[in-house]
């Protein structure tokens, strides 16, 4: 699947529980989904490559081969940390919305009846679990797919080790498909090789376009299952149709989780893995990496960005708790639910006059008791969006919880809190 195929062949036999693999196009996701577990691969730049033989030093990526979510993010977050020249800015969101929508090909090129039914499955059951479906034309991806290996973007691999290759010898055991691909890009000039990045550039625009308001793009991880006879016959053709669901997420600096989504009975009566692969746009590996849990059905949680990414905690009472009508404020802005925390016993609620009905949470020594809410984790940019349309006489402060920590939480206008009616019960 990849020239990280063995990485994802010793975590398939349980000789390892996690491996490393490199991503240029698709190296850190077609061997997963081949073998049925977990590759990730993060945005660009977000993990060192320091130490790794260049293939196209602009697209390539470190990835995680592990045979759950939970050991790939362990993995991941500590190969983040104080790592990469790209950390997370204060904008990233570490959730998916509530309702997020996914994105998925409206033609499915490549994938034969059985692979396409094992497509349909997977987007049937992230239907189930909650997630909007959008179809959306897949042509300006493909197309820079193919620039990867059929124009001037491949004369990176050359400036990379061609030099080296042009003087190696038959003791350097090179496999004469590889250096007739890297071999070739000498024929490309300067100008073409600025011609195809402003060609990329264009594509880039009309797939984001295309991808519009979608949280992630679905795709099969791979179109099939070839046999080393089928490789060996036609290891270009093969491997460009193996590409054709890959070879444009590091071009568009894309984030990608991929995950095994079930079998497929091929025609010689054996089974084939089948995996999808989650896919969104840079620095929101976060996003993808929610969404996949709740396509596994697994519990939701912190994903590794937030080792490296920037992030404030907002303790919430009220209207905006999980299944509240203001839940959506937080969601949407990407803020991931962090658990259920009561205040020090030192707080009261009243209820405010405001639509929808709020509480307002007011610090009184005296006659107050604890308070149940909850803990969202936001990003910095997330809570000052939040802040700017937080309507009077709510406000945002500091807010002491039981176990000593103080966080960013809501109270509300002494004169608000002064006119409105005191509530007895701890939860609203």
């Amino acid at each position: 699947g990849g020239s990280s195929s063995g990485s994802a062949v010793a975590v398939a036999l349980g000789f390892a529980d996690i491996a490393i693999g490199t991503d240029t196009a698709g190296s850190g996701r077609v061997p997963a989904g081949l073998q049925g577990i977990v590759g990730v691969k993060p945005t660009l730049g977000v993990v060192s490559t320091e130490g790794v033989v260049p293939a196209c030093e602009s697209y390539d990526t470190v990835t995680i081969f592990a045979t759950s979510l939970d050991l790939a993010d362990r993995a991941m977050a500590a190969m983040a940390v104080g790592t990469g020249p790209r950390p997370y800015g204060p904008a990233s969101r570490l959730a998916a919305p509530e309702q997020p929508t996914i994105a998925v090909p409206a033609e499915l090129p490549e994938l034969d009846d059985a692979w396409r039914a094992a497509f349909a499955d997977a987007v049937a059951t992230a239907e189930a679990a909650g997630l909007r479906i959008k179809h959306i034309d897949l042509s300006p991806f493909l197309a820079a797919a193919r620039l990867l290996y059929e124009d001037a973007l491949v004369a990176e691999r050359a400036h990379a080790v061609g030099g080296w290759l042009r003087g190696a010898d038959e003791s350097a055991g090179l496999d004469p498909v590889v250096a007739g691909i890297i071999g070739a890009a000498d024929r490309f000039s300067a100008v073409d090789l600025l011609a195809a990045r402003s060609r990329l550039a264009t594509l880039r625009r009309e797939a984001m376009a295309e991808l519009g308001d979608a949280d992630a793009l679905m795709v099969p991880t791979a179109p099939a299952h070839p046999s080393l006879a089928e490789v060996a016959a036609d290891p270009v053709g093969v491997n460009s149709r193996m590409g054709i669901y890959t070879n444009f997420c590091n071009l568009f600096d894309l984030c990608g989780v991929a995950v095994p989504a079930g079998t497929v009975d091929e025609t010689d009566r054996t089974q084939a893995q089948f995996g999808i692969t989650l896919l969104a746009r840079s620095h929101e590996d976060a996003v993808v990496m929610d969404l996949a849990r709740r396509l596994r059905t697994e519990t939701p949680g912190a994903a590794w960005p937030e080792s490296v990414a920037p992030t404030v905690e907002l303790a919430v009472f009220g209207a905006h708790m999980r299944g509240g009508p203001l839940t959506h404020e937080l969601s949407e802005r990407g803020a991931r639910w962090a658990g259920e925390v009561s205040t020090a016993d030192c707080y009261r609620l009243v209820a405010l006059d405001t639509v929808p009905a709020k509480p307002g949470l007011v610090r009184d020594p005296d006659a107050g008791r604890e308070i149940a809410g909850e803990v969202w984790v936001m990003s910095p940019n997330a809570l000052g969006e939040f802040l700017a349309a937080l309507p009077a006489p709510m406000m945002l402060g500091s807010v002491e919880l039981s176990d000593g920590r103080w966080v960013v939480g809501f109270g509300c206008a002494a004169d608000a809190a002064e006119r409105g009616e005191r509530l007895t019960r701890t939860r609203w």
